[in-house]
């Protein structure tokens, strides 16, 4: 996630009344602030807005633009096509999340928790943090790459259900956390938890119903198989990042929406038939 101009209080101040047409619009503009790097004009009454109800929607249209590469070149070039597919996502998207990840893998291979708080807040990555951009990157190129060389419109529809579903599992855990968090929150991590509401979590899970169900039309009954195993693949590393961090933080969404996209991936692509030999 990026990091909104400034962060309100977290406290639940009365917003003005507006149209349920302009509130859609102001959660979708700081959705789209939140998750790309795409400018926009948000006005200082919503900058309280976190933009999660949004978050699968504006993920639907990352994973749109990215599958264009994939649609196109997939079937001569899958391996370029796999790589320009990722490329578009890290223009569109800054490359945060994996920045995210690579700070969220340093702190988790600190020695203590003192140590993995300045790994995390260190600009420069570690050893453990560029191993797992490097990892998680091969893994969607390899993935894509095999995908698009079977079937380029499944791979085109596997990329944007990825997106889809790794934006949406922001909020998802963002409203878990904010559950079970005690002590007042801190942090942009924090500050995100205590603004998801239920609503916003369950709008951005029939996003991903909505627009996996059109995948699964236009691609096949892989794609919601490949999203069903991969949301709980994905559970498990979420669980397993939080229980090593003792907490969520802003860069723990980061990793979180990185193991979601290549879980869903690896879980389309464990389903292409074998080769004949």
């Amino acid at each position: 996630m990026t990091r909104p101009a400034s962060l309100p209080a977290p406290t639940r101040a009365a917003r003005p009344a507006t149209g349920r047409v302009a509130a859609a619009a102001a959660e979708l503009r700081a959705a789209v602030s939140f998750l790309t790097r795409v400018p926009v004009h948000r006005r200082t009454a919503e900058l309280d807005r976190t933009g999660a109800a949004a978050f699968g929607l504006v993920g639907a249209g990352i994973g749109i633009v990215a599958a264009v590469p994939v649609l196109l070149l997939g079937a001569r070039l899958p391996l370029p096509a796999a790589v320009g597919c990722l490329i578009v996502m890290a223009l569109v998207s800054g490359g945060l999340h994996l920045d995210g990840l690579a700070d969220t893998a340093d702190a988790l291979a600190a020695p203590a928790p003192d140590a993995a708080e300045r790994a995390r807040t260190d600009p420069r990555a570690g050893a453990a943090g560029v191993t797992a951009i490097v990892l998680v990157l091969l893994l969607d190129i390899a993935l894509l790459a095999a995908i698009a060389a079977a079937d380029p419109r499944l791979a085109a529809v596997a990329v944007v259900v990825a997106a889809t579903g790794s934006r949406s599992s922001a909020p998802i855990a963002a409203w878990i956390e904010g559950r079970r968090r005690a002590p007042p929150p801190v942090g942009l991590g924090g500050w995100f938890a205590s603004r998801v509401r239920g609503v916003d979590a369950a709008v951005a899970v029939d996003t991903m119903i909505a627009v996996v169900l059109i995948g699964a039309t236009i691609a096949g009954s892989a794609v919601a198989l490949g999203t069903v195993v991969g949301i709980g693949l994905a559970t498990a590393g979420a669980a397993f990042v939080v229980n090593g961090r003792g907490k969520l933080d802003g860069d723990g969404y980061g990793a979180i929406v990185e193991i979601t996209f290549v879980a869903i991936l690896a879980a389309i692509a464990v389903q292409l038939p074998i080769p004949a030999s």
